[in-house]
């Protein structure tokens, strides 16, 4: 393995690292801030700043790109709603391992897109993940966490963001879908603060560190790191070290939140991750062709 290849993996490990820590960031914010003002200012600030980086590439807007970066942002803003709403009342190493299904999500949802058969591996990571969900979510006494559903709800709104994503970034600029989707995302969040919430401009300085943290290191760098970092390493080794970010949310949860971990939640946390997984990877057996579906794109 050469230079560029080590750095490119050491950068997708320390993106998995940041999305992995921003639950914990997330869950404590959310104790001093309402859910959509907190999305509101991340993504208005992420917006603003992709306009002035790539105004050359943002400044002529044809129709079909404003069409298909509407239905992509309609996804995220849905992803993180639900994601946000149910981590008031789950973990953030549960909420991590939950959102991180939206990989094995992806392959059957673009079936009911395309009909294109998603393949042996990603049935059997699925029914892995399943099983995985239910040791991690459902207690002694058979009920289920509301926030665990509405974070496997935000799960199926990123694999909808995800698939849509392979669809039109073949067709249009992937830097105006992906201003136009942090901008859809924004507005939404707004409508939503303004309609539900208590609006106050009245932020403190911990809530601003938090959310520029998750603009500069979770959202644009994180995204770039990505982007760059996937021309110099397989899309196999990318694959592995970003499913790390569910794991790095459990270790910076259990850490620095105190969340307790019993036996039939690592059971949970493992079958999950095994399950992803066995999805990216698709392996290889004697005699049976497995086409894998990435789109190679991932949020936090």
């Amino acid at each position: 393995m050469n230079k560029k290849s080590l750095l490119a993996d050491f950068a997708l490990l320390m993106v998995a690292v940041v999305w992995g820590s921003n639950f914990v960031v997330m869950k404590d914010t959310l104790e001093l801030i309402t859910p959509f003002m907190y999305l509101s200012l991340r993504f208005t600030v992420s917006f603003f700043i992709l306009v002035v980086l790539f105004h050359k590439r943002t400044r002529q807007l044809k129709l079909e790109e404003i069409k298909a970066g509407s239905i992509i942002g309609f996804f995220l803003f849905s992803g993180f709603a639900f994601q946000t709403i149910g981590l008031l009342s789950t973990t953030p190493g549960k909420s991590g391992f939950i959102t991180g299904m939206n990989v094995v999500i992806v392959p059957f949802l673009y079936f009911f897109v395309t009909g294109k058969f998603p393949g042996i591996w990603s049935i059997i990571g699925g029914v892995l993940a399943i099983i995985g969900l239910g040791f991690l979510s459902i207690t002694a006494d058979f009920t289920v966490n509301v926030g665990d559903v509405l974070t496997l709800i935000s799960a199926f709104m990123f694999a909808g963001q995800i698939v849509s994503i392979g669809i039109y970034a073949r067709r249009y600029d992937p830097v105006v879908l992906t201003t136009l989707q942090l901008g859809i995302t924004a507005a939404a969040s707004w409508i939503v603060a303004v309609i539900a919430e208590p609006i106050s401009f009245n932020v403190s300085f911990d809530v601003w560190g938090a959310i520029i943290y998750a603009v500069v290191f979770c959202t644009i760098g994180a995204f770039l790191a990505q982007n760059i970092a996937q021309k110099f390493t397989p899309s196999t080794h990318a694959a592995i070290i970003l499913c790390l970010e569910s794991v790095f949310a459990v270790v910076f949860s259990y850490f620095f939140w105190g969340e307790h971990l019993t036996p039939q939640m690592v059971t949970g946390c493992m079958l999950i991750l095994i399950g992803v997984l066995i999805t990216e990877l698709q392996p290889k057996l004697p005699g049976l062709v497995s086409k894998s579906s990435k789109t190679g794109f991932s949020e936090e």
